[in-house]
């Protein structure tokens, strides 16, 4: 009787040290760097075309499915975008792509919308996605619904080559993929591809 407690004690002390290592393990993965899957996914057909500024919001619906316009409010300055809902890492994303509109096409589009600075984000007419198919493409933000852990960035893109203080948070900035991360209580909120020498 004796025995059978002895061994039983120490199956159970062997289980809970497992346990302990198991735990460890779980830890030390938790803060090792993972690679973001809709990276190397969408490399050919959206990021290396952006960089080269040869994208067009029809390569967009080809690689992310079909989108909706919207008329946004950025920095005070209106934006035509399309957005698409992506899932990948066990989570679902938001890329939004800019479109490049010129002068006339953007006050066109600022009437017929009847946008006015800080206006709330409005819906646009989808039929215009046809007739703006082959309309290049500035830049696409993709933006997580829940806030991204650093080690996914640092999986996906390397050490971080700038940090640029911001008003709320910091920006990474890697300039050779032409990618600007937001970062903010030490979590990325959003990762906008087509940052150029301009910037």
């Amino acid at each position: 009787m004796k025995r059978q407690k002895i061994v039983g004690v120490g199956t159970l002390l062997a289980v809970i040290v497992l346990c302990f290592f198991a735990f460890g393990n779980w830890l030390a993965g938790q803060d090792e760097p993972q690679q973001l899957a809709w990276k190397e996914q969408y490399q050919q057909s959206l990021w290396t075309p952006l960089q080269q500024r040869g994208l067009t919001l029809a390569d967009v619906g080809r690689a992310l499915g079909e989108g909706s316009l919207w008329m946004i409010s950025a920095d005070g300055e209106p934006r035509l975008v399309s957005r698409h809902t992506v899932e990948s890492d066990d989570r679902q994303w938001r890329a939004q792509a800019v479109i490049a509109l010129d002068s006339q096409q953007m006050e066109s589009l600022v009437e017929a919308q009847a946008w006015q600075p800080g206006s709330p984000d409005q819906s646009v007419n989808p039929a215009i996605s046809t007739t703006l198919a082959g309309y290049p493409v500035e830049r696409i933000s993709m933006i997580p619904h829940q806030p991204l852990e650093l080690r996914y960035i640092q999986g996906t893109f390397g050490p971080v080559e700038v940090r640029m203080p911001v008003n709320q948070g910091e920006v990474w900035i890697y300039a050779r993929e032409g990618v600007v991360v937001a970062v903010s209580d030490e979590q990325a909120h959003s990762i906008m591809f087509g940052l150029h020498d301009e910037f």
